[in-house]
Order: C-alpha cells, then structure tokens, then sequence
C-alpha cells in the first residue's frame, strides 16, 4: 500500500477570528520555514516555564528571533490581515492579541488558540505532552508532528 499524496486530502481551514462585530481570516497554512519560527517560540516557552518550575531565573531578554524573523513571520501569519485590521482603526493590543492567538494556534492547535483568544492573552499554552496527546484531525486543523 503506498502513500497518498498529503496535497491530495490534506484541508488546513482558516482561522477566523472576530472583533469588533468584524470577522477576520487568518490562513490556517503556514510555510514549513514559519513553522519552525513557530517551534522555537515554543521550545523557548517550555523551557522558561520548567526554568520557574524550579525556581531557576528565566531571561525574559532571551532572542528567540532576530528582528527581520519575527516580521517574516507576522506577516506570514497576518496574511495581510493586518493591513485591513489598522484600516479599521484596531490597535496594537488588537494585533498583539492576535499574533498570540496565532502563535498558540500554528503551535497547539485550535483549542490552544481559543483558550489563549477567550483568556485575552493570559492562557498557558499547553505543554509538549499535551500537544503530543491531544487527537486533532487533519480536515480540520492540518495538524502536523511536532
């Protein structure tokens, strides 16, 4: 038996999210290249997080990214959104809410996304054996391993 070819059945919807009365589309598809950036935010985050676990000092000063990365990948992630979004006249907390749903989105999945949209930010992304057992179909998130 051989493999299908994963473009042929693989669905990665777009994440839509509302404010203000307004709903804005995300692409739910990101470049594999993004999806590391991704990967490293989160790798730093576990390690912060088991870091104060122990009482360790944590860098909040620590790069993660260069600069020039992080733009890549906002934009990326925006997909142009952003330029409709300060249009309407939205502000910083608006796309920083955003690109932390984002983050948490291409990172965990749609759950994680929501309990960081409806904490307002304050959600702990879900650690990396949360991310390994949680059961998301490819139809409706495009998970990848990670």
């Amino acid at each position: 038996m051989a493999f299908k070819d994963l473009g042929e059945f693989l669905v990665v919807e777009p994440l839509v999210l509302p404010i203000r009365g307004k709903e804005y589309s995300f692409p739910g598809e990101i470049s594999a290249r993004s999806w590391l950036m991704v990967q490293r935010i989160g790798e730093k985050y576990e390690r912060a997080r088991r870091a104060k676990e122990v009482g360790q000092e944590v860098d909040p000063d620590e790069e993660v990214l260069s600069d020039q990365d992080e733009g890549i990948l906002r934009a990326e992630m925006f997909g142009g959104v952003d330029e409709q979004m300060a249009a309407d006249g939205l502000s910083s907390g608006h796309m920083e809410r955003v690109f932390q749903t984002l983050i948490a989105f291409h990172l965990s999945g749609r759950e994680a996304a929501e309990a960081v949209w409806q904490a307002q930010g304050e959600a702990k992304a879900p650690n990396r054996e949360q991310r390994r057992s949680a059961t998301t179909s490819t139809r409706s998130r495009g998970k990848r391993a990670g």
